[in-house]
């Protein structure tokens, strides 16, 4: 069996009061949806709803297009020079643009602007010839601005595979290749047992706020019959019952709506809220090693900070990070590589090519 293959995920199950899942009104609470990466649950109803076997799946944002900055023009040359001077010099145009950006829910940004124009240069007095303007400054700096690779280790070298997402559920990944498994909602990043126990740094993929994190879990099941190992019994908001844990009840729903509330069974589990980053709400990270969470709700945290280490909590066959991205809002999945399959045709979320290369 492939390594792809290994790996069993069950990632969300959901509940919203505002009706996002597709589950029939009436009746009790039906059971957990099961799925690679999972997908939302039925909504909850006024009478409780049963739950969506798979449920409905977010979509990447749409791209756009690529803007670009303008130079700023010239500063005109002062025609009057001193008496012994020549004519001043012209003011410099701006060095260069500001870099090229791409619309939100893409992996750019605004468009750059160009640097003001430089000034012309004052006559010069007394035979001494006139300055040009100073040039103007280049566009922003060159900070990045995709998704950076979220563990320490390196495909086809130090990690021992890489399991792709099927965000449109089509069988088919990016490159046009298997994905993880049909469904898969993450990017698995396969590590091996004694990299487990060593030590496998998890970073956060960019700058952010902890919304949610989850510790406590066994690193990896002994067997089905331990608690940490079981489905769980019960899904409701605050609940921590067996692989899975859930969020409490709260504004979670599509952006910031009140009303929902998500489970994950990735075990020990961290999602991350950005701002900034083109395309992507929120990245979550999925299977991490028990007591190795070094971050709570409400913190800040940078572009590279380790948050955790990698293990196999949850529902997990081997020990590997479930990474997931969220592109529009609350697990509205989107899939970070670019392809010729998609559903994401361009440009990558990530901010480098390959990814592992920053």
């Amino acid at each position: 069996m492939s390594y792809r293959a290994g790996i069993v995920l069950l990632g969300l199950l959901a509940a919203c009061e505002r009706g996002n899942g597709e589950g029939n009104p009436g009746g009790s609470a039906g059971g957990a949806g099961i799925g690679g990466g999972g997908g939302t649950s039925g909504s909850s109803g006024a009478a409780g709803s049963i739950a969506g076997s798979g449920g409905v799946q977010g979509t990447a944002g749409a791209s756009g297009g690529s803007g670009s900055g303008n130079a700023g023009a010239a500063g005109s040359a002062n025609d009057q020079g001193g008496s012994a001077g020549g004519l001043p010099v012209a003011g410099s145009a701006g060095s260069k643009a500001g870099a090229a950006g791409l619309p939100e829910e893409s992996c750019g940004g605004a468009a750059g602007e160009g640097g003001a124009s430089g000034t012309a240069g004052d006559g010069g007095m007394n035979g001494e010839a006139g300055e040009g303007g100073t040039s103007a400054d280049a566009g922003a700096a060159n900070e990045p601005r995709g998704l950076s690779w979220p563990i320490d280790c390196i495909p086809d070298q130090t990690c021992l595979g890489l399991g792709y997402p099927d965000t449109d559920q089509d069988g088919v990944a990016h490159d046009c290749g298997d994905p993880g498994y049909v469904g898969h909602e993450g990017t698995d990043i396969g590590i091996s047992a004694e990299a487990q126990t060593a030590g496998t740094a998890v970073r956060a993929a960019a700058d952010g706020v902890v919304l949610f994190a989850f510790d406590g879990k066994y690193d990896q099941c002994p067997n089905e019959n331990e608690p940490d190992c079981r489905n769980p019994e019960v899904t409701a908001p605050g609940s921590t019952s067996g692989t899975t844990v859930c969020t409490p009840l709260g504004p979670y729903c599509g952006t910031g709506e009140a009303g929902c509330y998500w489970c994950f069974a990735g075990g020990n589990v961290v999602v991350l809220r950005h701002e900034g980053v083109p395309g992507v709400f929120a990245t979550r990270y999925d299977h991490l090693k028990k007591n190795s969470v070094l971050v709570e709700p409400g913190e800040t945290v940078r572009r590279g900070q380790k948050i955790a280490e990698a293990a196999s909590a949850g529902n997990s066959t081997a020990p590997h990070l479930h990474f997931e991205v969220w592109g529009s809002g609350f697990y509205e999945v989107a899939d970070p590589w670019a392809g010729a399959c998609g559903p994401n045709l361009g440009p990558s979320l990530w901010a480098y090519d390959p990814p592992w290369a920053g």
